[in-house]
């Protein structure tokens, strides 16, 4: 049975860890002046490349269109995404990389092993593992 102090010490971890995570990232895209959910906005594109419409991106993200898409709007302005109107309908539109965006995504992709793989070595090979299953296994519970 799980006590609640210790459910509460693992909330706390999770917490810190989270802020590690967001810190982490606004470092990571401090170079390329994109703020920290557009640089998740990319990351959801690069990861989803068939499904780009703004309401998949929204409905991943868990954020309303009135959120995702002045931030997708400001993306293409500045030349990371193109964004076309769905040949099917024409109330749908989706976004692609452009080439400077690919060539972004690249980098970022590298910066986040680079920066990642200290962290991960200093875990065993079971660690490792073991923290992988875990974490796709609340990922699940969480139901994302």
């Amino acid at each position: 049975m799980k006590k609640n102090e210790d459910i509460l010490e693992t909330i706390e971890t999770l917490k810190s860890i989270s802020q590690f995570i967001s810190d982490v990232r606004a470092s990571l895209c401090s170079p390329y002046k994109i703020s920290p959910i557009q640089a998740v906005i990319l990351l959801d594109i690069y990861h989803h490349p068939t499904e780009t419409k703004i309401t998949d991106i929204c409905k991943r993200l868990n954020k309303t269109t009135n959120t995702i898409s002045p931030l997708v709007k400001r993306l293409v302005e500045r030349r990371f995404l193109i964004k076309r109107q769905n040949k099917e309908d024409n109330r749908v539109f989706e976004v692609f990389f452009s080439e400077k965006g690919e060539e972004i995504m690249d980098q970022i992709n590298q910066n986040v092993v680079s920066f990642a793989l200290p962290i991960f070595n200093e875990l065993s090979d079971e660690e490792f593992q073991s923290l992988s299953v875990l974490l796709k296994r609340l990922n699940k519970v969480c139901g994302l």
